[in-house]
């Protein structure tokens, strides 16, 4: 038997999926979301997104392709050593286009490939999608989804407590 990912409760209107939204987040649960077809400015600080790692991976991606672009430029001059016009061996002034380059270069690596694990993607469907009537969220249906993994989750309890507030509580598979 498969475990649950959550319970999805429907709501007729805006304004109880705000209500049930907030009075949810006031008793302790922290893993939920709502789903209607226009924003709802009441749930915006309730539902705002997690700081995202994405600048601070391009950081270090980008501080990576520096000391890559350094030691590949000054390994080959150490290894091949020329002498023109009486120049040092090791003249950063020279290094630092490709330098540039390869900053940047690793700097968009690191965000795109951070935007894309912490965006848990490439997922192309989620169990959420199948869920009877949830087609609707983006035309006239008003959905709150309490996952499963919430530390205050009890599937009888959350249930109960859902179905005094929606008109239809359903539990979503994986």
């Amino acid at each position: 038997m498969t475990e649950s990912l959550g319970l999805l409760a429907e709501f007729d209107a805006p304004q109880p999926l705000v209500e049930a939204s907030l009075h949810a987040w006031a008793i302790g649960y922290r893993r939920l979301d709502a789903f209607a077809p226009f924003p709802l400015e009441a749930l915006q600080p309730l539902l705002k997104p997690k700081a995202s790692r994405v600048s601070s991976m391009a950081c270090i991606g980008g501080l990576l392709g520096i000391g890559l672009a350094l030691l590949m430029q000054i390994g080959s001059v150490w290894s091949y050593p020329l002498n023109v016009g009486g120049r040092p061996l090791i003249a950063l002034p020279l290094l630092m286009v490709v330098t540039f380059l390869f900053a940047v270069v690793g700097a968009a690596i690191a965000a795109v490939l951070t935007l894309l694990v912490s965006s848990r993607l490439p997922r192309l469907h989620h169990p959420l999608f199948g869920a009877e009537g949830f087609e609707r969220a983006s035309d006239d249906g008003f959905f709150l989804f309490i996952e499963a993994g919430d530390p205050l989750f009890d599937a009888q309890a959350t249930r109960a407590w859902l179905a005094e507030r929606a008109i239809s509580v359903r539990e979503v598979r994986p």
